[in-house]
C-alpha cells in the first residue's frame, strides 16, 4: 500500500528518533526527530518514563482515520533495525485498548496479502508470525531465532496491581526453554512463596519471556498505559522501545503530529459532515434511511463499488425510552427496509460478527446499536449516522462518528456526495448539536477551528427562527407556503438543502444558505409557483450576490497556475525531482570505493567498542551474549552477512542486486583489507548496517550536489505546463495549522492561510503581500502539502513560504529566511535554484530570497523586486 505523505513523514521522524537515540541522549534525539515530524505545539521537553529511563519512548499523533495500524506495522521493522542488542528477528508486543480492536488487528496482521501484513513482512523477507495473546504458549526460542513475532493483546492483559491475577504473569512450563542454559537479565519476577511449584524461583511466565527478549512495544490508542501503575507494568516487561499511536496524546513525547486537514487532503476521510437536526426521532430515522437510499442510487448511477450504510444509535431500554433497538428496527421495516438488510450490534445481539461488510453479496445496509460500537467497529461504507438518543449524553456521538468518517478505498470519488459524511440528531437545537459534534471532532484529533468549519447545517428542524446568522453569512428568509411541497419529487441535492417546518396547512420552508448557486436556482424555480407573493427568487439572487462578493478567489471558482521546472527524460518532460539530479550525476554504487571512512572496530575481552561518526557506541558483551545465544555468529559467511545487510537496509533508489554487491564488497574490504574478523562484524552487524546506511546517504548527497551543479550550469531546464504545473484552485489547499489570528486577509487565494503567527516575521511578510497594490492573489505555501508548490534541491524538495499572482500576470515565489539561517548552505542552494527558475522563465517568474538582515523594509524591497512603480 502506497503511504500518504503525512505517513511517510511520521515514519521518517520515528526512524530518526530511534536512530539518534542509539548514540545520543533521548532528549537530543527527540529534538532532532521533531524537526522531521513537525509536531507543532506538541514539541516540548522530552520526558523519559521514570521506571524505564533507558527505553526510547515516543508518540505519533494521528487523527481518527489516519492509518495508525498500518504505521504500527511499518514501525516494527524500523524499531528493530535501530536496536543495539538486536537478534536477527524481533518480538513485538502490540497492545490495544479493547478486545474488539485486538480481534480486528489480529485478523488483518494474520491475513496474507493484507497491506498491514505486507508492511510487517517486508523487512524480514516474509518471516513473520502473528499470534493473539491466547496463542502465546506456541512461542519457542527456536521460533524466535528464525522469524519475527508479533503478539497482539489488550492492555488489560498486563495492567494490574496484583500481577498473579493475570495469566501472563503465571508460571508456565511451556516457557521453560527460555530460561534454561543461558544468562538471564536482572529484574525477572519470581514465584511467590505460596506458589505450588518452585516457590521463590524465577517464574517461567510469558511476562518474563518478554523481559528476556525485550520486545518493541506498539501501543495503539492506549495513552494511559505508560503512566502510573501501567508504567510499572512496562518496567516488568522492559521493552526495547515504546511507540504509541493515538489521536489524543496526554503526556506523550509526540514526534509527529498529522492533522485532520492532511487526512482530508490525502483522501483518507469524508469531510465535511452534513448535520441535520430534527424535532422528533421518527423524522430523524426517516430522513437517515432516505439519505442512505439516495446515496446508494448515486453510487449505482456512478458505477461506484460502494454500498452506503446507515448507523442508528437507539435508546437504551430504560423507563421512558421510546426509540429502543426494537422500535428503531420496526420503524425501518415499516418504511420498506428488508429485515435481512438490518443488523443489530449490541451487547446482547452481535449480528455483525463474522460478516464481511465489504463483500459484494453482503445485504446489510442499516446497523442499529446502543453502545456496542463505542470502540473497534470499522467500515468505510458507513456514510450516515443517526442518533435518536439524547445528543448531550457522553456517548451519543462518539460511538458512531468515527465509524462514518473513513473514505472508501482512501480515494475521493468523482461524485461529491460520496466524499461527505452525514449526521442526523434529535432532541435539541442545531447549535447545541453542532457544538457537541465539534467537541467530538476535537477529541478525535481535529483542531477546534477545523472541527467547526467541517460541520455544515443541512436543515434546522426546530423552527425558522432557530436558524441564526453565522459570521460572514446572510441566511435566506424562510418561505411561507400554504401546504408542504412534494419533497419526494425533488432532486436529492434540493431535498438536502430544505427543511420543512410545520405540518398540514401553512408551513415554512428554510433554505440552507450554504447550498450551491445551482441548487439555489433549482429551489427558486420549484418554490416560486407555490409561494405566490412570497416568491423567494429575489432574496436568493441577492444572497448569491452577497456571497460572491465576500468569497475568496478559490470560492469563486478561480484558479492560477505556476509552471514547474522540467527536464526531458526518455522522450518526456518530467518535473525535476531530487532523483532527477541523481540521474544527471549518474548515481550508482557500481564501482564505488567500499571503504567506510570513520568506521573502526576493536574487541576487548569484556566490551566491544565501535566508533561511528556521531560518537562512541558501547555494547555490553554480557547483554549481547544473552540474546546472541540464539544464533551462532561463527556459522555466518560473508555472503550471509551481505544478504542480511541488504535485507535490513531499505534503499529505494538502488536495485537489489547492485546494493547486495556493494554490501558484499564492504564486508570483504573490512575483512581482507582492514583485518576485521567476520565474527566481530556479525556481532556488530547492526552498527555496521547503520554505518553503511550513513555512507550511502553521504554518497547520494554528493551525487545530488553534482547533479544540482549540472542543472545550474550546462543543462538547461525549462518550464512545465499541464500536469507539470502547480495549480491552485478550490479543494487543493488543506492547511495543517490554519491561521487563527485576528487579521483579516484581503487577497489570500483561499479562505484561511496556513501557519502564520500574529506579529511574527513571516506574518509581516504576508501583510506586506496582502497590502501591496501589485499583488493580485497570494498563497501561504504548505510545506509538503499534497498540492503545494516546490522546487528541487540536491537531497529533498524545497517549499517556498509564499507564491503570488501579480497584477501584471507574472508570478512571485518568495522564501523568507531569518538572520540565523541566511548564510547556511541550504539557504544558498535554495537561492541558486530560485535564481535558475527566474532565469529560465525569462522574468515571468520572480524569485526572492528575503532575508531579515537585508530586507527590514520589506515593502520597499518588494517594490524593487517586482519592479512596481517603475
Amino acid at each position: 500500500m502506497q503511504l500518504k505523505r503525512y505517513q511517510e513523514r511520521a515514519l521518517d521522524a520515528l526512524d530518526v528518533f530511534l536512530s539518534e537515540a542509539v548514540t545520543k541522549p533521548h532528549a537530543i534525539a527527540y529534538n532532532i526527530a521533531c524537526q522531521v515530524g513537525e509536531p507543532g505545539f506538541y514539541a516540548s521537553a522530552y520526558e523519559p518514563l521514570q521506571s524505564l529511563p533507558r527505553v526510547p519512548y515516543c508518540c505519533l499523533r494521528l487523527p481518527t482515520g489516519g492509518g495508525k495500524t498500518l504505521l504500527g506495522a511499518h514501525s516494527v521493522g524500523i524499531a528493530h533495525k535501530h536496536r543495539m542488542d538486536a537478534p536477527q528477528y524481533p518480538v513485538a508486543l502490540w497492545l490495544v485498548p479493547s478486545a474488539k480492536i485486538a480481534e480486528q488487528t489480529l485478523g488483518a496482521l494474520k491475513t496474507p496479502g493484507h497491506p498491514y501484513r505486507a508492511a510487517l513482512e517486508k523487512p524480514f523477507g516474509g518471516a513473520v508470525r502473528v499470534l493473539g495473546i491466547e496463542e502465546r504458549r506456541q512461542i519457542t526460542p527456536q521460533d524466535v531465532a528464525t522469524m519475527a513475532h508479533v503478539i497482539v493483546a489488550t492492555v488489560q492483559s498486563f495492567r494490574i496491581a496484583q500481577a498473579e491475577q493475570r495469566n501472563v504473569y503465571k508460571d508456565d512450563e511451556n516457557f521453560e526453554a527460555f530460561f534454561k542454559g543461558r544468562a538471564l537479565p536482572d529484574g525477572l519476577m519470581r514465584n511467590p512463596a505460596t506458589a505450588e511449584k518452585r516457590p521463590g524461583e524465577i517464574s517461567w511466565s510469558f511476562a518474563n519471556v518478554m523481559r528476556v527478549v525485550r520486545p518493541v512495544m506498539i501501543v495503539d490508542e492506549a495513552h494511559n498505559f505508560v503512566t502510573g501503575l501501567s508504567e510499572e507494568t512496562g518496567a516488568r516487561l522492559d521493552p526495547s522501545a515504546i511507540i504509541e499511536f493515538t489521536a489524543t496524546p496526554l503526556q506523550s513525547n509526540v514526534i509527529v503530529s498529522a492533522t485532520a486537514d492532511e487526512l482530508k487532503a490525502e483522501q483518507m476521510i469524508k469531510l465535511p459532515i452534513h448535520l441535520t437536526q430534527h424535532t422528533g426521532w421518527e423524522s430523524a430515522i426517516i430522513h437517515a434511511l432516505q439519505q442512505r437510499a439516495g446515496l446508494d442510487r448515486i453510487a449505482t448511477e456512478a458505477n461506484e463499488p460502494i454500498r452506503p450504510i446507515a448507523l442508528y444509535q437507539a435508546q437504551a431500554r430504560t423507563e421512558g425510552a421510546e426509540a429502543t433497538v426494537d422500535v428503531v428496527k420496526a420503524k425501518l421495516i415499516e418504511h420498506g427496509i428488508a429485515e435481512d438488510a438490518i443488523a443489530v450490534a449490541t451487547g446482547d445481539q452481535r449480528e455483525l460478527d463474522g460478516i464481511d461488510l465489504f463483500a459484494p453479496d453482503c445485504k446489510i445496509e442499516h446497523v442499529i446499536t446502543v453502545e456496542a460500537l463505542r470502540e473497534g467497529w470499522d467500515c468505510s461504507f458507513a456514510y450516515v449516522f443517526c442518533s435518536v438518543a439524547n445528543i448531550q449524553s457522553a456517548t451519543a456521538v462518539e460511538q458512531l462518528l468515527g465509524r462514518v468518517l473513513r473514505m472508501p478505498f482512501a480515494k475521493r470519488r468523482p461524485v461529491e456526495e460520496l466524499n461527505r459524511a452525514y449526521a442526523h440528531v434529535t432532541g435539541i437545537g442545531f447549535h447545541a448539536a453542532a457544538n457537541k459534534l465539534k467537541d467530538t471532532l476535537v477529541a478525535m484529533g481535529f483542531d477546534e477551528r477545523t472541527a467547526r468549519d467541517e460541520i455544515i447545517a443541512q436543515r434546522a428542524a426546530d423552527a425558522a427562527a432557530a436558524v441564526l446568522p453565522m459570521p460572514g453569512r446572510s441566511p435566506l428568509p424562510p418561505v411561507s407556503l400554504p401546504s408542504a411541497p412534494d419533497v419526494a419529487a425533488m432532486p436529492l441535492e434540493v431535498r438536502d438543502a430544505l427543511t420543512i417546518v410545520g405540518e398540514g396547512e401553512g408551513v415554512s420552508v428554510v433554505i440552507d444558505p450554504e447550498a450551491s448557486d445551482e441548487v439555489l436556482d433549482q429551489i427558486g424555480a420549484i418554490l416560486a409557483p407555490l409561494a405566490g407573493d412570497n416568491d423567494p427568487s429575489a432574496s436568493i439572487a441577492a444572497h448569491k450576490e452577497r456571497r460572491q462578493a465576500a468569497a475568496t478567489p478559490s470560492q469563486r471558482g478561480e484558479s492560477f497556475t505556476i509552471p514547474g521546472m522540467v527536464l526531458e527524460q526518455y522522450g518526456e518532460l518530467d518535473l525535476v525531482e531530487p532523483t532527477t539530479l541523481l540521474d544527471l550525476a549518474g548515481w550508482t554504487l557500481d564501482g564505488v570505493d567500499p571503504s567506510l571512512p570513520g568506521f573502526a572496530l576493536s574487541e576487548a575481552p569484556d566490551v566491544v567498542t565501535v566508533d561511528v561518526a556521531d560518537g562512541q557506541v558501547r555494547i555490553s558483551r554480557e547483554a549481547s551474549q544473552q540474546i546472541l545465544q540464539l544464533e551462532d555468529e561463527t556459522a555466518w559467511t560473508a555472503a550471509d552477512l551481505s544478504r542480511w545487510l541488504d535485507r535490513t537496509t531499505s534503499q529505494m533508489d538502488i536495485s537489489q542486486p547492485v546494493f547486495l554487491e556493494y554490501c558484499r564488497r564492504v564486508v570483504v574490504n573490512l575483512v581482507d583489507s582492514e583485518g576485521v574478523s567476520l565474527a566481530a562484524l556479525v556481532r556488530a552487524k547492526d552498527v555496521l548496517r547503520r554505518a553503511i546506511a550513513d555512507r550511502v546517504k553521504q554518497l547520494r548527497a554528493e551525487a545530488g550536489q553534482t547533479g544540482m551543479q549540472m542543472l545550474l550550469g550546462d543543462i538547461a531546464p525549462s518550464l512545465g505546463l499541464g500536469e507539470n504545473a502547480f495549480r491552485f484552485e478550490e479543494g487543493r489547499y488543506q492547511p495543517p495549522r490554519p491561521y487563527s489570528g485576528n487579521h483579516t486577509w484581503k487577497k489570500h487565494f483561499y479562505p484561511r492561510p496556513d501557519d502564520l503567527r500574529d506579529g511574527g516575521e513571516e506574518f509581516r511578510c504576508a501583510v506586506a503581500l496582502d497590502d501591496h497594490p501589485g499583488v493580485k492573489n497570494w498563497v501561504r505555501n504548505i510545506v509538503r502539502g499534497a498540492h503545494s508548490y516546490w522546487l528541487p534541491t540536491s537531497t529533498d524538495r524545497f517549499y517556498p513560504d509564499f507564491v503570488a499572482e501579480l497584477t501584471d500576470g507574472r508570478m512571485l515565489v518568495l522564501e523568507y529566511k531569518g538572520a540565523h539561517l541566511a548564510n547556511n548552505e541550504d539557504t544558498a542552494e535554495k537561492a541558486n535554484i530560485g535564481a535558475r527558475l527566474e532565469e529560465i522563465s525569462g522574468g515571468n517568474i520572480v524569485f526572492w530570497m528575503a532575508e531579515k538582515a537585508k530586507d527590514a523594509d520589506f515593502q520597499t524591497r518588494l517594490d524593487e523586486k517586482i519592479g512596481y512603480g517603475e
